[in-house]
């Protein structure tokens, strides 16, 4: 558990870099931080932190860091200003760093922002076990999510472990007719089920994540109705289960079982194990668990409790049900927002929903139902609603939207959620 390990040379001249030019770029970047950071004098203690909003500066900043064995906070190149006072707080009050830590922001198991603390023998882990799970001797990627998640900064690091490369790239091209497959055929792409329900609308996207070795989608739960398209359209899908506390990937199915119909998020990765307590709540025991959050150690060897239901099936794969911290507590009555977003689909009179709690100076809690498109008819929804729920699980509020509001990842973004409702 964020044991500690040597860094791969290639990690600082760019190697793992697929195009020449970004390998130039990075290199001129990289020397330009360490120079920089020689030069400074008050990083020993609190850290450097990397925002850079382009992939290749912000890997050039981040291993700049790393070589002088500086704490490093992985952080967004524009937060919100309730997310940078909150930063502010916890940075100004967080003690002396042990060297290398690496802090990447979650939401951990108790809503708002945490930094989980890993150390490159963590992530290295990691990568380790992906590795072996394919049985490959390069891990090569088509990266398409930001840096400073670990989704995105873990597609790098199994890079440089492995000896593989990087092409970076924004989701959308892969819509476009211009997107040269040769960047992304035989690679590992990782998608949110966001980006990949997007995709799976444009011929050119399905044409191009055919060409790859394995699309990764995990951050969320795959919709039936999503996992059946992309079984139809023979893509090499590859569900997972991950944390930004495991560094990323705890379970994987493969495309091949993916596509012969298994369901779940697949098996343990090689070095974890699973386990659920009596209310069914999955715990993790990893190689790759950091050492704590920036507030908090963990015990070695420690059994981390996520706030996921979940289950092994009889093949062994990972079946998630649900998250305690989603349940909402309206007038005294626990509600699971997941089951509400089914009944809304069932209907057949939405697209897609997103079921939240909001403050309610009467019910504590009040069930606020976001559905796409705009042309959705609250009424007529929550009509057929009442045949399928208990009263207490009917949304108070059903708004139609043009699109649901969801953060870049597919995690909910409370602030365009309070926009919403105040503007109703």
């Amino acid at each position: 558990m964020g044991g500690t390990s040597v860094i791969p040379e290639t990690a600082f001249n760019g190697a793992w870099l697929a195009n020449p030019s970004e390998r130039f770029r990075y290199r001129k970047a990289f020397a330009f931080e360490q120079e920089r950071l020689s030069a400074a004098t008050d990083l020993r203690t609190k850290g450097v932190v990397v925002a850079a909003e382009d992939p290749v500066l912000f890997c050039a900043q981040l291993f700049a860091a790393l070589a002088e064995a500086l704490p490093v906070w992985l952080r967004s190149a524009s937060p919100g200003r309730d997310d940078e006072l909150r930063f502010a707080d916890i940075h100004d009050q967080y003690g002396v760093s042990p060297f290398g830590s690496l802090f990447i922001p979650t939401g951990g198991t108790s809503g708002g922002l945490r930094f989980a603390r890993h150390s490159w023998g963590s992530v290295q882990a990691a990568a380790d076990g992906l590795q072996h799970r394919f049985a490959a001797d390069a891990l090569r990627s088509w990266c398409c999510l930001p840096m400073r998640h670990v989704a995105g900064l873990m597609q790098v690091v199994r890079a440089v472990v492995s000896g593989g490369d990087v092409h970076f790239g924004e989701y959308r091209d892969l819509a476009e007719e211009s997107f040269p497959r040769k960047f992304i055929e035989n690679r590992l792409v990782s998608l949110v089920p966001t980006q990949l329900a997007r995709l799976l609308s444009s011929p050119v996207a399905i044409a191009n994540l055919r060409s790859a070795t394995a699309v990764f989608v995990g951050g969320g739960p795959m919709q039936a109705d999503m996992r059946s398209r992309a079984r139809e359209l023979d893509l090499p899908v590859a569900p997972t289960y991950g944390t930004t506390e495991t560094a990323g990937m705890v379970t994987l199915l493969s495309p091949e079982l993916f596509l012969a119909g298994r369901e779940g998020v697949g098996t343990p990765m090689p070095g974890t194990e699973l386990a659920f307590d009596e209310r069914g709540i999955l715990q993790i025991r990893s190689e790759s668990l950091c050492s704590g959050y920036h507030d908090r150690d963990f015990v070695k060897n420690t059994w981390f409790q996520t706030a996921d239901l979940g289950f092994l099936d009889k093949q062994g794969s990972l079946q998630i049900e649900g998250r305690l911290d989603r349940l909402v507590n309206t007038g005294g009555v626990k509600v699971d927002p997941a089951k509400v977003e089914q009944a809304i689909l069932d209907t057949g009179l939405v697209e897609k929903c997103f079921v939240a709690g909001m403050p309610d100076p009467e019910w504590g809690e009040c069930l606020v139902a976001f559905c796409v498109p705009v042309s959705v008819s609250p009424d007529a929804v929550q009509v057929a609603l009442t045949a399928r729920l208990a009263r207490s699980q009917v949304p108070k509020i059903l708004l139609p939207m043009d699109r649901l509001p969801l953060d870049e990842l597919g995690k909910p973004d409370t602030d365009a959620m309070i926009a919403a409702v105040a503007e109703r």
